[in-house]
């Protein structure tokens, strides 16, 4: 993981195996081509974000998500400088290669693109509901809200604001953390006036 989040795809062999301590033909008894190895190691990256083995266990569980809490806001507050932490120090530069298009990818590749795409939505659905259903929503929580966690809760949310910005993972969290509430409760406060979040009458 340390020699893809440096190098992405673009990782060898070689380096992996140099800093794993192990021959090249080690590794090749492990794994037949070096996009499987690529494969499983984005693999081991989501999992090392908290993400479950399988998406479809992501309905009821994100690893430092609390099962219950009394405070909203420090949900989302933690919620948000999680996320980015994590995917400031695990991803790296590997990002821009999981979320590239690769018309011509490998079989392999496919399959964690494919996962990393169930992942995002299931993630971002899991938890706009989980903050909308503790905030007294009653329902689905609006697309709108979904998106806007979508977007606070993104890698590339991470990377944009740390390159060009030169913030850190903390202080993104922190901003993004006040942007989901402030979300949130306009959401709410939209369904119980009988509106939804873009001020249209239901």
């Amino acid at each position: 993981m340390e020699v893809v989040a440096q190098h992405g795809f673009d990782a060898t062999v070689d380096e992996i195996a140099q800093v794993s301590g192990v021959s090249p033909r080690t590794i090749f008894r492990h794994y037949a081509s070096h996009d499987e190895l690529i494969a499983a190691t984005v693999k081991d990256m989501f999992e090392a974000c908290g993400l479950p083995q399988s998406p479809e266990d992501l309905d009821g569980w994100i690893a430092g998500l609390p099962r219950q809490f009394d405070d909203l806001d420090a949900l989302i507050d933690g919620m948000a400088v999680t996320f980015h932490l994590r995917s400031a120090s695990i991803f790296g530069a590997a990002f821009w290669d999981i979320c590239a298009p690769r018309p011509h990818a490998s079989a392999v590749l496919s399959e964690v693109d494919a996962l990393r795409r169930d992942y995002r939505l299931r993630g971002m659905n899991y938890c706009a509901s989980l903050a909308w259903k503790a905030a007294g929503g009653v329902g689905e929580p609006p697309r709108d809200l979904v998106l806007g966690f979508a977007l606070n809760l993104s890698v590339f949310t991470t990377q944009a604001l740390i390159v060009d910005f030169d913030q850190t993972p903390d202080q993104i969290g922190a901003l993004t953390g006040e942007i989901l509430k402030m979300l949130l409760r306009r959401a709410v406060e939209a369904q119980r006036g009988g509106h939804d979040a873009d001020g249209v009458e239901n």
